[in-house]
């Protein structure tokens, strides 16, 4: 397992929300797994920090629901169950839903033009088989629905369950994640269309199908999952 995030990157002055981003990368990047327990004194030592700003970082993990603190015996990763899943799918696709109405009502060709741009580099990505930078990339087109909609509550709410989302969408590494790719690019595109052709129908009716593939596809990963962890 890559444990390249552990070296020592900050300078003792380093806050405790540089802590928050690496601790954050080594759960979703799989280094720390549900029911692990995560070493705070070992975390500071690496980092050259104190243990109190690697426990702030720690605490703001609590609070978004990714860790959990166990009396006397530290902070371990929480096992995301089925209905939080569920949850996480209902939220983000009521919040993206309102993101693209209101990006509809002030569409222009700046928008158009950095939407097409997140595409093609998302594509470039997929074709180097760079899977870390492609998640990134290929979710970045979404987020600029989130700050072109104005509304700075939709951006915020789905900032605090981006780790959940990032969590959701290593899930599909479990697949062939190019062929998931090339699905999300190719959807991404329709989707693309649709707003060009300033048709809003057609643009809910894409987003909406996109993001219902990808929540069968996690689902179907994740009961892939359970099932081997209980006949193994």
């Amino acid at each position: 397992m890559n444990d390249d995030f552990l070296t020592p990157l900050f300078e003792k002055t380093s806050r405790a929300e540089n802590v928050y981003e690496a601790i954050k990368e080594g759960i979703i990047s799989g280094y720390w797994k549900a029911g692990e327990r995560i070493n705070d004194q070992e975390l500071a030592e690496k980092y050259q920090v104190s243990r109190l700003s690697v426990r702030e970082a720690l605490s703001k993990l609590v609070e978004a629901r990714i860790l959990e603190k166990v009396h006397w015996k530290g902070y371990y990763v929480r096992k995301i169950t089925w209905q939080e899943l569920e949850s996480i799918f209902e939220i983000r696709e009521a919040l993206e839903e309102l993101a693209i109405k209101h990006v509809m009502e002030k569409l222009n060709d700046d928008i158009l033009k950095e939407l097409k741009k997140a595409i093609d580099t998302s594509e470039k990505d997929l074709k180097a088989k760079d899977f870390d930078s492609f998640l990134k990339t290929d979710f970045y087109f979404h987020e600029i629905l989130y700050k072109e909609s104005g509304n700075p509550w939709i951006p915020y709410i789905l900032s605090v369950a981006k780790i959940l989302i990032d969590i959701l969408r290593k899930i599909e590494k479990g697949q062939d994640w190019v062929d998931v790719g090339r699905a999300s690019i190719s959807e991404h595109r329709e989707l693309l269309e649709a707003m060009a052709g300033r048709n809003k129908t057609e643009a809910l009716k894409v987003l909406k199908k996109h993001l219902q593939h990808h929540r069968k596809r996690v689902m179907d990963e994740y009961r892939r999952i359970e099932k081997e962890s209980v006949t193994g």
